[in-house]
């Protein structure tokens, strides 16, 4: 506790005295953009098993998330857990489709 003249150690750690706080409920997943999706063949399904195939996802047991980063150039099936707006717009303006996953 006291220290003589320095700062008490429990007060020069923030995190010990609950600065910041991370929710218990919070989603984790595997981000993955359109640019990445490329080497994909033409019309082949997109799943989070075929891009754990190729090494796209971190964690498999976690969800995947499709996100807008590039452009898309070859029309996919995708199907996966979500996807942002703009990276649907793009596949489907490729001529894929995107199909999503309940949980």
């Amino acid at each position: 506790y006291l220290q003589g003249g320095n700062l008490p150690f429990f007060r020069r750690l923030p995190f010990v005295r609950g600065h910041g706080f991370t929710p218990l409920n919070r989603v984790e997943y595997n981000e993955v953009n359109l640019d990445q999706l490329n080497d994909f063949a033409a019309g082949s399904p997109v799943t989070p098993e075929s891009m754990d195939a190729v090494r796209l996802l971190r964690d498999p047991k976690k969800p995947t998330v499709i996100l807008g980063r590039g452009e898309i150039s070859v029309a996919l099936k995708v199907r996966v857990h979500r996807v942002s707006q703009s990276a649907r717009e793009k596949i489907e303006a490729a001529g894929g489709s995107v199909e999503l996953i309940e949980n």
